[in-house]
């Protein structure tokens, strides 16, 4: 296939990135596709040989009909279906494996796992990329007895976005290194905080990311520093007790890993 015929050349670097995380998801996937807007990731998979089927699945008509017809122009249409979904709604046992979700909010993302049985779809692994929330979603997926078995930082257009590779049936892959218990005594040993806090940090920037020192993470972190030094030279001390507290606490997270990891 020649270099013009790739879909790559029409994607961000984000959601390639997205596609090339499925990889950590085994072999020969059969990929369901949420919240599939141009089609494009879907497209990616089957062009890469990163998943043999795919099912582009979208809440909307609109971009649902956009899909079909990129999918159509790139000679994929006997592969990829497309199909109306809210989430994963309309998915049926048995045809899909692994899933992509990016793109939306966290508390979204949530909702879309919770109305799905992941375990009688069968479906087994997935990237997911939330848009906001992500404290609060990494702590969902471990609360679900769910595995990151990676995430990566993707910086586009001035945003952070942080991709994640989930293993939702641990028995069905060889069980992921328990990266979370090394990151927390990573950040114990370094910074000297307690395995709470240590917990605490880990979900509001991935231990991941934390344990590779990803440069972004470190541009990350000075950026959220300014933020918060700021927003706490407007708070008063005595009006705003609990928000100078909650800001006051991000600060010291986000020295901890300074301290930690650079």
């Amino acid at each position: 296939m020649s270099n013009m015929n790739l879909v790559e050349n029409k994607m961000s670097e984000r959601l390639v990135t997205i596609a090339e995380m499925l990889r950590g998801a085994g072999d020969t996937l059969r990929t369901a596709d949420v919240g599939c807007d141009h089609g494009y990731i879907s497209i990616y998979l089957l062009q890469k040989d990163i998943s043999k089927s795919a099912i582009a699945m979208d809440v909307r008509k609109g971009p649902l009909s956009g899909a079909a017809d990129n999918i159509a122009e790139y000679g994929l249409s006997d592969s990829i279906e497309t199909r109306l979904s809210d989430g994963l709604k309309e998915l049926k046992e048995g045809e899909a494996d692994s899933v992509v979700i990016a793109g939306m909010g966290g508390d979204l993302m949530k909702r879309i796992l919770e109305d799905a049985d992941l375990s009688a779809l069968g479906i087994k692994a997935g990237v997911l990329q939330p848009q906001s929330e992500l404290s609060q979603f990494r702590a969902y997926l471990r609360d679900k007895g769910y595995t990151i078995a990676d995430e990566k930082i993707v910086l586009e257009d001035g945003k952070y976005y942080f991709p994640m590779l989930l293993i939702f049936d641990a028995a069905s892959t060889d069980a992921p290194k328990d990266t979370l218990a090394d990151a927390i005594k990573f950040l114990c040993d370094r910074s000297g905080v307690s395995k709470e806090d240590a917990l605490d940090i880990c979900n509001a920037y991935g231990e991941h990311n934390i344990l590779s020192a990803d440069p972004l993470l470190h541009d990350y972190l000075e950026h959220g520093r300014k933020v918060s030094s700021s927003i706490i030279k407007s708070l008063d001390a005595d009006a705003h007790a609990e928000r100078l507290a909650e800001i006051k606490k991000e600060l010291f997270y986000i020295d901890s890993v300074l301290k930690a990891a650079f």
